[in-house]
């Protein structure tokens, strides 16, 4: 059985992979103030680098050693860790920027929403369950949100935007759901 880094690692090695910053990224990340970043599951780094070149001071997590050694950027602002999401740990009250783009793990949801600190805010982006099955999918549904739910994921935090709608993914057609939020400063 293939483990999930070296499914990763593959996938890094066989695949291109856009460099640059997530729209999200780039339309949202001032809403934070400029201090700690985390980005969970960042891949080739296209967040974080992006984000160190905004000042912010990145902690890069993902389960891939190749992904992380073809970073698009290098920086001394950007702590690289490789490390499954299952086993990461986000520490609470630390972060003033959460983004998680193009990945699913729920059960990090109330660790997600405990680690931004007061004014923080967070960056939440990936796909949708389509209406109808698709043949051909590679991942299962479970590794999907379903309508509405990324709205009511993180109910301490306060919504500044919040969309879902039709989008492409390797020119097929898709469905993506995206929350920008924030921790308020005074509960």
């Amino acid at each position: 059985m293939t483990s999930d880094r070296d499914k990763w690692n593959r996938k890094y090695r066989e695949a291109q992979f856009p460099t640059a910053a997530s729209g999200i990224v780039q339309a949202f990340y001032h809403h934070a103030p400029v201090g700690r970043a985390l980005d969970l599951a960042c891949g080739n780094g296209r967040n974080a680098c992006f984000l160190a070149a905004r000042g912010f001071e990145v902690d890069a997590v993902d389960i891939s050693e190749e992904g992380l050694r073809r970073f698009v950027c290098r920086s001394p602002a950007i702590n690289r860790i490789c490390q499954d999401m299952d086993a990461f740990r986000i520490h609470p009250l630390r972060y003033q920027l959460i983004v998680n783009t193009r990945f699913l793990m729920r059960r990090l949801f109330p660790f997600i929403q405990e680690g931004l600190a007061p004014g923080g805010v967070l960056l939440f982006e990936t796909y949708l369950q389509d209406k109808e099955d698709r043949p051909g999918r590679k991942f299962g549904r479970h590794h999907l949100l379903k309508d509405g739910e990324l709205r009511h994921a993180f109910p301490a935090l306060q919504t500044i935007a919040y969309g879902e709608g039709a989008s492409r993914h390797k020119d097929a057609p898709t469905r993506k759901a995206f929350l920008v939020a924030v921790r308020p400063s005074t509960p």
